[in-house]
């Protein structure tokens, strides 16, 4: 059932991410997907095996499931999100549509107390929030300066 539910929440996450338009490359956009993907693994696997304040679910299909989350929903959702903070729209609306991301993913994450992936230990959906807004700015940060790779900025003289 959780898998069946996370899988959908996926297709969700995807079809969103292709039909929004993007302020990035494709290079850029995989680029910050696999640093993404790289910073939210660690961190939730030290969240879990180290800290214990958020654990996982040891059975098979809860785990297939975390992993449709980690690698798909969680990245998407902060990519999409740096996407939008590099678009042309205004500073309000890309920092309102982000707020919106960082609250669809505490809604993410209340599924995944609701289906018995993760419980809480010690841990809230306030901070779970505040850890995806570091992730879009952290993102955000990752994303300016490797543009500013591209446009020579950092060129030695």
């Amino acid at each position: 059932m959780s898998i069946a539910v996370l899988a959908l929440l996926a297709w969700l996450v995807l079809i969103v991410f292709a039909i929004v338009p993007k302020g990035l490359t494709l290079t850029d956009m995989a680029f910050l997907y696999f640093l993404i993907v790289i910073i939210t693994i660690t961190l939730f696997t030290i969240l879990d095996v180290n800290l214990h304040l958020v654990p996982l679910t040891r059975s098979v299909e809860g785990s297939f499931a975390m992993y449709i989350d980690r690698f798909i929903v969680i990245p998407f959702h902060i990519l999409l999100s740096v996407c939008l903070l590099n678009s042309h729209l205004k500073a309000k609306g890309k920092w309102i549509l982000s707020l919106a991301i960082v609250s669809s993913l505490c809604a993410a994450d209340r599924i995944y107390l609701w289906a018995g992936l993760i419980t809480y230990h010690s841990w809230n959906e306030f901070y779970s929030a505040i850890m995806y807004g570091v992730f879009i700015v952290i993102g955000w940060c990752i994303s300016r300066w490797f543009l500013g790779l591209e446009k020579g900025e950092f060129k030695s003289t």
